[in-house]
Order: C-alpha cells, then structure tokens, then sequence
C-alpha cells in the first residue's frame, strides 16, 4: 500500500522510473480536516475554510492561480484520505532561489506567452545565461517531460539552492494540478 501513495500523484512513480530520485518520501494518511488542520491552522489559511452545499469541510490555499473555492479541498465530511511529502528544510536554513520557468504558461486569454509566438524560442532560451552552460536546459527538459507524464500543466517556476549557484538542479515541487 505504500507504493500507491507514493506514487498517488505518478510523480513519485515517473520520478523514479526515470531515475530522477528527486522525489520526496511520501506516505498516505487519513486525517480529519477540523481536528487535524483547522483546529492548527494560522490566521491566513483559517480564513480559507467554509462548508460546502454537501456540509462537508472544505478549505483552500493561498496562492496567485488556482486557491479559490473552486478548486477547495474537501472532506467528507471532514474527513480526507491523501498522500504528504515530506517538505524541505525551512529557507532560513536552505536558501532557495525562485525562477520563472522558460516555458511556463502566459494565463491570459489574448496574450500569448513567449515560446507559443516564436519557432526559435528553444535558440532564446539557450543563450540565456542561466541556460548556456551546465546542465540546467537539460534538467528543465526532464521536468518538463515529467509534468507531460503526470499531467501538470502549469509549470510557471521552479526552484534552486542558492548555495549551489547556477550548479543546483531544479527542485520538483508544486506538482498540485498534476
């Protein structure tokens, strides 16, 4: 049973077919939302929650793109069977650095992003200082097949340690929509 949660998503399954080994250990819980995440819950995410028309508990994250109450995690009814990854150490202590992704998408209905106009987006790309040199186009490119494999289709930025400078490779994280 623990190969399914690890693989709940088929990031931890792609990741590891692929021989990335960059997933998290992950495993399945069965949690009860009120007791186990309101009852803990900061200010900000506290103000995410509410009932459903079904009267199960429901809440949502805080994010630019998809945390609204259309995209809500729900119990039932307030209980929840998911998978948790086991989260990286806090920034203070593995600084991280936050990069726009080359390829990611524009979300905008009539203006198209960069590499959706250009037949040599790839070429633009490649010159890019942070991409001419190391294996960072390459890693990109893995992710990139990763996220066609498990459906995530919004990609729009991707991590790095700073401690590593441009040698890091891109961290796997945010893999929600997939």
């Amino acid at each position: 049973k623990s190969v399914i949660y690890y693989c709940h998503n088929g990031f931890g399954l792609f990741s590891r077919i692929l021989g990335f080994r960059r997933a998290p250990p992950v495993v399945g819980r069965i949690l009860n939302i009120t007791s186990e995440i309101y009852e803990l819950a900061e200010t900000d995410l506290l103000k995410t929650f509410f009932i459903s028309p079904a009267n199960n508990v429901c809440f949502h994250g805080k994010c630019e793109y998809y945390c609204d109450t259309g995209h809500a995690i729900c119990g039932h009814p307030d209980t929840l069977e998911g998978s948790f990854a086991v989260h990286l150490p806090p920034k203070r202590l593995a600084p991280r650095k936050a990069w726009r992704h080359p390829w990611r998408r524009s979300y905008h209905k009539r203006r198209k992003a960069e590499w959706e106009q250009s037949d040599d987006y790839c070429n633009v790309v490649r010159k890019k200082a942070v991409y001419n040199d190391g294996r960072r186009l390459a890693d990109i490119m893995d992710m990139a097949v990763l996220d066609f494999l498990i459906g995530n289709m919004d990609r729009h930025h991707y991590e790095t340690f700073k401690i590593f400078g441009n040698d890091s490779f891109p961290l796997h994280l945010d893999h929600g929509r997939g």
